[in-house]
């Protein structure tokens, strides 16, 4: 992965989740980035430790007290598993010694080669002073919003319409399978 030390709001991006969201993870002490001159950085493994962590959250609905101790765990066997990138990472919980452990995997490999993906976003997001505007940002603004309209060549209203449509479809209906182990 290319960068190292993105603040909050790139993370985010990179992440794409809600940057309260990952503010809510620093809080609580689930996810825990570099202090750097007033700003937490997240390098790497952190990011990686985030999406892990945000992917338990998502679906089990965990609170943060269990999620902390989850991700503590997680990052102190992180170095074991590292080096093999395995395709899934299965955290198993006991929640109470006479009661049987509950398994959960994580896909540990399509989350790293996802957040490669997603690392570009990042520079979309570049941190700007609040208030005024820099001089020229409209200029700016318009140059990036003309070179993605070259990438995206001609699409029609209606593509886009179905586009969004198929995404928010999409996102609406969660896909739940259920699978025996031996």
């Amino acid at each position: 992965m290319q960068k190292l030390g993105l603040k909050l709001k790139q993370a985010s991006a990179v992440l794409q989740i809600q940057p309260k969201e990952l503010q809510n993870l620093v809080q609580f002490g689930v996810v825990k980035p570099k202090w750097s001159e007033g700003t937490y950085l997240f390098d790497t493994n952190t990011l990686l430790v985030a999406k892990v962590a945000f992917c338990l959250k998502e679906s089990l609905g965990t609170r943060t007290s269990v999620l902390s101790k989850l991700m503590d765990v997680f990052l102190a066997s992180e170095r074991e598993f590292k080096s093999e990138n395995p395709k899934y990472i299965v955290f198993e919980c006991r929640l109470a010694a006479e009661e049987d452990p509950i398994k959960v995997g994580v896909p540990f490999r399509a989350l790293g080669a996802q957040l490669q993906e997603q690392m570009r976003r990042a520079d979309l997001y570049r941190d700007l002073p609040r208030g005024r505007k820099r001089r020229g940002w409209k200029k700016e603004f318009l140059e990036s919003l003309t070179e993605v309209a070259r990438e995206i060549g001609e699409v029609s209203d209606d593509e886009i319409l179905r586009t969004v449509r198929a995404y928010r479809k999409e996102r609406r209906a969660p896909e739940i399978t259920v699978v025996a182990e031996r």
